[in-house]
C-alpha cells in the first residue's frame, strides 16, 4: 500500500499548478511541430527530409554552444552542415557504398563506448574534453541525418518513422513506467529521476510492439520488423535491447554535457521541450546503430 501510495502522489505531483502550464506548453509545441512536419510531407517527402535536417543542424548549433565556441563559428559551421543536409535531401541523394558503411559503423562503436562510460560513472558523473565534445557535436548530428536519410530512400518516410518510434516509445514508456513503479535510481549523479524500472518498461514495451508489429503491419515498412525477417526474434530482440540501451545512453550522455556546462536546456527554441538536442539526443544514437543493424549485421 505504501508503494501505491507514493506513486499516486508522484503523479498527484506531477499535475501541480506550474507543472500543469508546463506540460499545456509542451503539448503546443509538440502539436506546431506535428503540424509543421505534416505539411512538409503534404507537399513532398524531400522538404520533410529537409525541415529534418534543419532540425539536427539545430542539434549541431546548440551542442557547439555548450562546448563555449565562439558565435561567429557557431553559426557558420551549423550553418554549413544544415545547407548540406538539406541540399542532400532536395537533390535525392541516397547514401550508401564504405564510406557512409564505415561512417556509421565507426559513430556506432563510439557510442557503445559512450554507452559503457555512462553506465560505469552513472553514480558519479563525468566530464568530457573540449576538443571531443566539439568533434562529437560535428560528426554525431551529421552522421544520425546520413543514416535517417538512408532510411527514408530505402523504405520512404514509413520505415524512418518506425526507427523514430522506437525512440519515441523508448522514451515515453521509461517516463511513465519510471513515474508509476520506479525504485531504484539509474544515474544519480547524471539524471537523479531516471530508475532501472523505467528502462525495464522501455525494453518490455518496445520488444512487445515490434512483435505486434511484426504480425500486424508489412514487413517493408517497420524497422523492427526487418530485423526479425534477417536475424530472428533471438537476434533482432538482442539488438533492439541494444538499441534502447542505446537510446538512454544518448539521454544521459546530454544530460551530463548540460550538467557540466551548468545548464537546464541546451536552448530555448523549442518551449516547454528546452531545445532540438533535448529532443534529438536518443535519435543521434540510436539511427547510426539501426542502419549498422541492417547493413552491416
Amino acid at each position: 500500500m505504501t508503494g501505491a501510495r507514493g506513486a499516486l502522489a508522484r503523479q498527484a505531483n506531477r499535475f501541480r499548478p506550474g507543472r500543469a502550464r508546463m506540460l499545456k506548453t509542451r503539448v503546443i509545441t509538440a502539436a506546431a511541430l506535428l503540424a509543421v512536419l505534416l505539411a512538409a510531407l503534404a507537399v513532398s517527402e524531400n522538404l520533410l527530409l529537409a525541415v529534418l535536417a534543419v532540425g539536427f543542424g539545430a542539434v549541431v548549433w546548440e551542442w557547439l554552444r555548450i562546448a563555449r565556441i565562439e558565435m561567429t563559428f557557431v553559426w557558420m559551421i551549423a550553418g554549413i552542415e544544415t545547407a548540406v543536409m538539406c541540399a542532400a535531401a532536395f537533390l535525392d541523394v541516397r547514401p550508401g557504398g564504405e564510406l557512409f558503411i564505415g561512417f556509421e559503423l565507426i559513430v556506432t562503436c563510439v557510442w557503445l563506448a559512450v554507452l559503457a562510460v555512462v553506465f560505469a560513472a552513472r553514480d558519479r558523473g563525468f566530464g568530457l574534453k573540449r576538443s571531443y565534445s566539439i568533434v562529437m557535436a560535428l560528426t554525431f548530428p551529421l552522421a544520425a541525418w546520413a543514416a535517417l536519410l538512408w532510411f527514408a530512400r530505402e523504405g520512404g518516410w514509413p520505415l524512418m518513422l518506425s526507427v523514430f518510434m522506437v525512440v519515441w516509445l523508448a522514451d515515453v514508456f521509461a517516463y511513465f513506467s519510471g513515474l508509476a513503479f520506479g525504485r531504484h535510481k539509474m544515474a544519480v549523479a547524471i539524471s537523479p529521476k531516471k530508475t532501472w524500472e523505467g528502462a525495464l518498461g522501455a525494453v518490455v514495451t518496445v520488444l512487445f510492439v515490434t512483435v505486434v508489429a511484426y504480425v500486424m503491419l508489412p514487413v517493408k515498412c517497420v524497422f523492427t520488423s526487418r530485423l526479425v525477417a534477417v536475424h530472428g526474434f533471438g537476434t533482432a530482440f538482442v539488438m533492439i535491447f541494444l538499441l534502447v540501451a542505446l537510446s538512454i545512453a544518448g539521454d544521459l550522455f546530454e544530460s551530463a554535457l548540460k550538467r557540466q556546462a551548468g545548464i537546464k536546456d541546451s536552448s530555448n527554441l523549442l518551449p516547454g521541450h528546452g531545445g532540438f538536442f533535448d529532443r534529438l539526443d536518443a535519435a543521434l544514437a540510436v539511427f547510426p546503430a539501426a542502419a549498422v543493424a541492417l547493413l552491416v549485421l
